[in-house]
């Protein structure tokens, strides 16, 4: 797609007079620290995503790639009726791409054949099992194990998360906890990717993840919200074989919020505006630099289903465990060299929910990025995708 064409897409995304209260890619099912469902005693769960996704990305910086394809996802799921609300699901996942081989993405997943069991067994068809136990002991607070409420479901910002690795990486899966009430959110989990026994000569491999945030006022009226994010990634073990591989690498922000209701027709709008300072940091030298930081702005318009936002990015030596390739101090020649020191963008996204219904969504999106330290200075990326999310009630309870 030619630039042309996606500022015109962007233009007439933004042009139109209504903007989305939801987030991209979003969450088809409530949160568990909501509250367990107690619909059925036992149900069918199945979650169909056909995505594309077209990346027109400045080369020295990433190299350009679509993403045709789906994510498919069936479980069972099991929720007596106990004192305690917990819930049990048993299932399987799938993710493929047409024509593609490359997956997942982010640098933290670059060498994945490497670090993880898989070893040359390693593949782009990706079938993998769901399990996750939950309990709810007490109002706003669940405990998850087994696969998490992940991705976007973590609310990062895009200098830490990449939304598209809602594409392109397995489900987290280990440990997590939530907590959330009318003013506050807690979200800290452990996403275990590579296991190790003795004698393997791949480390083992997790990522640490935090998220706090507290709004000094009731979500109908104008507040300040602060927040505090984290991630660290971690590789090596005791019973590494390869000492050479142990290291770790993490960032932080701390961030403001501030967030005006306005009232636009039958819908409310929520105009927001944000300040984020971060930090970068390592141990065992896996890249050409230790420290850095950065600086994200961005700002915003919600409204019922659309959403547009205006960011803008700077770092210095700043390197993300998981985040946009454009905030990376590496380039598309790799971890070793340096590409640039200081990295600077301005990105103009627009999204639109076509369809929200409880079982299906049809949604688009499109962004353009300006980057001042690449030889080629535009990026955009378009992407339409469609959910449909069948609930199959298979045993009531019994009265």
């Amino acid at each position: 797609m030619s630039t042309k064409s996606l500022i015109l897409l962007l233009v007439l995304l933004l042009g139109v007079s209504k903007l989305s209260s939801q987030e991209y890619y979003r969450a088809h099912e409530p949160a568990l620290s909501s509250g367990i469902s107690r619909e059925d005693l036992l149900a069918l769960k199945l979650s169909a995503e056909g995505f594309f996704r077209n990346n027109e990305y400045a080369s020295d910086l990433v190299a350009d790639y679509t993403l045709p394809g789906y994510r498919l996802q069936a479980d069972l799921s099991y929720t007596p009726k106990t004192q305690i609300p917990i819930s049990l699901r048993l299932g399987a996942t799938n993710i493929y791409y047409w024509g593609s081989s490359l997956y997942p993405a982010a640098i933290a997943y670059s060498d994945l054949p490497y670090w993880s069991g898989e070893g040359g067994r390693y593949t782009r068809f990706r079938l993998k099992p769901f399990f996750q136990a939950a309990i709810t002991p007490a109002e706003g607070l669940a405990v998850i194990l087994g696969n998490l409420e992940g991705g976007a479901k973590h609310e990062l910002i895009e200098p830490l998360y990449n939304p598209e690795l809602n594409l392109t990486a397995d489900r987290e899966a280990g440990l997590q906890i939530k907590y959330i009430n009318p003013r506050s959110k807690f979200d800290i989990w452990v996403d275990w990717r590579s296991f190790i026994y003795k004698h393997d000569t791949h480390p083992e491999a997790f990522v640490f993840g935090l998220h706090a945030q507290h709004r000094f006022a009731p979500l109908d009226k104008p507040s300040l919200e602060f927040r505090l994010q984290a991630l660290a990634h971690h590789r090596g073990g005791v019973l590494n074989q390869r000492p050479d591989t142990v290291h770790s690498w993490s960032n932080a922000t701390l961030g403001l919020v501030y967030m005006h209701p306005l009232k636009l027709g039958r819908h409310t709008a929520h105009w927001y505006a944000s300040l984020y300072a971060l930090g970068y940091a390592q141990r065992g030298g896996h890249y050409p630099v230790d420290k850095g930081w950065g600086g994200y702005i961005e700002a915003g318009l919600r409204w019922h289903r659309w959403h547009t936002r205006l960011a803008l990015w700077q770092g210095y030596n700043f390197i993300s465990v998981l985040g946009t390739p454009f905030v990376q101090s590496i380039g598309r020649a790799g971890r070793e060299k340096i590409h640039s020191h200081t990295t600077r963008y301005l990105q103009l996204l627009g999204s639109y929910s076509i369809l929200e219904r409880k079982q299906y969504s049809l949604g688009a999106s499109a962004a353009l990025w300006y980057h001042t330290h690449s030889a080629h200075p535009i990026s955009s990326h378009i992407e339409v995708y469609l959910n449909i999310s069948p609930y199959f009630g298979l045993l009531k309870w019994k009265p």
